[in-house]
């Protein structure tokens, strides 16, 4: 991307994609907020192993979120090493969702993963959005 001096307005997003139904809720719940204009996926293991182009991408992020499917948080600690700091981490295990190692998973715990990044982000529900819109 070339930089045009225009200040950088964008947030990114980052998933756990592991091996365990934990890490695809993350990466499907982070495919679902690109899809609804949350942000844009972005590769977390450029940024991880801290290939210049990528880290840098990340810190002229106005946002990054990252998702991580359990306790292990590999993005966070990948993250921290690379020296790019995450606005928003999020734990799936830490939602009360069971981590197995299977990859069968319920579009309700996407969604779940979903409404807690919205919520972090600020993005308010369409009902409340619609209540308050000028007519």
């Amino acid at each position: 991307m070339a930089d045009n001096g225009a200040p950088y307005k964008k947030t990114l997003l980052f998933a756990c994609s592991g091996g365990s139904n934990v890490g695809q809720i993350a990466n499907d719940a982070v495919k679902a907020l690109d899809q609804l204009g949350q942000g844009h996926m972005y590769c977390p293991v450029g940024v991880a192993g801290r290939l210049p182009s990528f880290v840098d991408t990340a810190l002229k992020a106005d946002k990054r979120v990252a998702i991580d499917g359990c306790e292990g948080q590999c993005l966070k600690q990948g993250f921290e090493a690379a020296g790019v700091p995450l606005d928003v981490h999020i734990v799936v295990t830490d939602l009360g969702i069971e981590k197995g190692h299977h990859f069968q998973h319920s579009r309700e715990e996407v969604a779940k993963v979903v409404a807690i990044v919205k919520d972090a982000l600020g993005v308010r529900p369409y009902s409340d959005e619609a209540s308050g819109a000028e007519q």
